[in-house]
């Protein structure tokens, strides 16, 4: 079947006669292959650099147009009046944040003293009272069977 020839440093396969055809034929298809896509990488490498330059061409007519300059320009000027608006409408919202609190914090206050209610710092305090006081009559309890326990012992 494959017999191999040595001449020298390269080697060549001796292939049967009926392989050899289609062989040769798969290797006229591969090359013709490569050689068109060679031309169509060629094709789109010529077509890139083309479209490239157009390109090039219209941005520099677009970026020497007056119209272009006039609208970065006021484009700019718009970015600037906006941040000094928007700094001023975020004071006046600030300011308008404050005086909402210290109103509700007032009109509470009313509420609480109209309806006669005690505000936080007063049950605050009532419930730090009743805690000494709690306190105060625990040691009086502890202390009293002490003391009855001493009057048993002397009966």
């Amino acid at each position: 079947m494959a017999e191999t020839a040595k001449n020298g440093a390269r080697s060549a396969i001796k292939v049967p006669e009926f392989l050899r055809e289609q062989l040769d034929q798969a290797q006229a298809r591969l090359v013709h292959l490569e050689e068109s896509a060679q031309r169509t990488l060629k094709d789109l490498v010529q077509k890139s650099r083309a479209s490239r330059k157009d390109l090039e061409i219209m941005l520099a007519k677009v970026s020497k147009d007056d119209r272009v300059t006039e609208l970065k320009g006021r484009l700019e000027k718009l970015q600037r009046t906006g941040a000094v608006r928007a700094e001023a409408l975020r004071d006046r919202a600030e300011n308008f944040r404050t005086e909402a609190l210290e109103r509700i914090i007032e009109v509470q206050g009313k509420a609480v003293s109209f309806l006669g209610v005690a505000t936080r710092e007063q049950v605050e305090e009532l419930h730090r009272e009743l805690d000494r006081l709690a306190k105060r009559f625990e040691k009086s309890e502890k202390a009293r069977p002490a003391k009855r326990a001493g009057k048993k012992a002397e009966a």
